[in-house]
């Protein structure tokens, strides 16, 4: 079965508030963290003063306790984040933050933690501003679902295989061990995951390469399969750059996130709580 796109006339239209605001997700994040203090911030002094607040501070709730409008701003931003659409884990992030800002006011740690944290965090999401991919680590069970599908495709041929944003290695290597004649291999941009893989590498007793660098500046042409655990914002993108240089009967394989408006060959579970796999087969 080949991918098919959907009509025109099938797709909703977008709404005006994703119109309304920016395109970057850390634009959008920082714009919600910013109108949940503004709107807090211009209700504290009613709320305080209010009939409202002499009932809560008789069941042992002061408005002017830090922790209530951390409590109301976590609520808010959380609500804010979904009323506009941003993925589950950015709205695990808008929960976090505050949370982390109090914390580290609160146990009051020497400056170089703060440096030696950014240089990690650096080092970890070197371009999400950039590539719109954060860091995914892969389950056991998606390693497996894989082999599987390169057990199918290669009937009886090796295969040349490549994990995009391969993060720390685990799925390259995985498929490395078990099909010891293909030749698998991963590229990571974020140098913290791509120096993990590349050490772990050298003691797998596998021929599986890591590269430190950015999938779009591959050539696909040569590959058999591609796989990909990368994020939603950059799925239209990957899909054009397959099609135009991945050869008929090529496979790209999507864990949890598919094409928009592109049919899947198939679509594999590989278990209860593990992320779908949505198989495209080029030609």
């Amino acid at each position: 079965m080949h991918s098919v796109k959907l009509s025109a006339e099938a797709l909703p239209s977008q709404a005006w508030m994703q119109r309304l605001l920016p395109k970057r997700l850390w634009a959008q994040a920082l714009l919600i963290q910013c109108v949940s203090m503004l709107l807090l911030t211009s209700l504290a002094g009613s709320v305080i003063n209010s009939v409202f607040a002499f009932e809560l501070h008789s069941l042992g709730i002061p408005l002017d306790s830090l922790w209530f409008w951390l409590l109301s701003h976590i609520c808010m931003v959380s609500l804010l984040a979904k009323l506009v659409g941003m993925p589950v884990w950015w709205r695990w992030i808008h929960v976090i933050f505050p949370l982390a800002v109090v914390f580290m006011q609160q146990v009051a740690l020497p400056a170089g933690v703060y440096f030696a944290g950014f240089i990690m965090t650096l080092a970890l999401y070197w371009s999400v501003y950039n590539t719109r991919v954060p860091f995914y680590p892969s389950f056991p069970s998606t390693w497996r679902a894989m082999h599987r599908i390169l057990e199918q495709h290669a009937d009886d041929h090796s295969l040349k295989v490549l994990d995009i944003g391969s993060g720390i290695g685990d799925i390259a290597m995985f498929l490395a061990k078990q099909r010891i004649h293909d030749d698998v291999s991963g590229i990571e941009i974020a140098p913290l995951p791509w120096a993990i893989s590349a050490v772990r590498a050298i003691f797998s007793g596998t021929s599986v390469k890591f590269t430190l660098g950015d999938y779009r500046q591959l050539d696909f042409a040569e590959l058999d399969v591609v796989f990909a655990y990368l994020s939603p914002a950059v799925m239209n993108d990957v899909w054009q750059k397959v099609q135009q240089e991945m050869q008929p009967g090529s496979l790209f394989v999507s864990s949890e996130f598919p094409v928009p408006d592109i049919h899947a060959t198939r679509i594999i579970y590989p278990a209860v709580n593990a992320p779908a796999l949505y198989v495209y087969q080029i030609g």
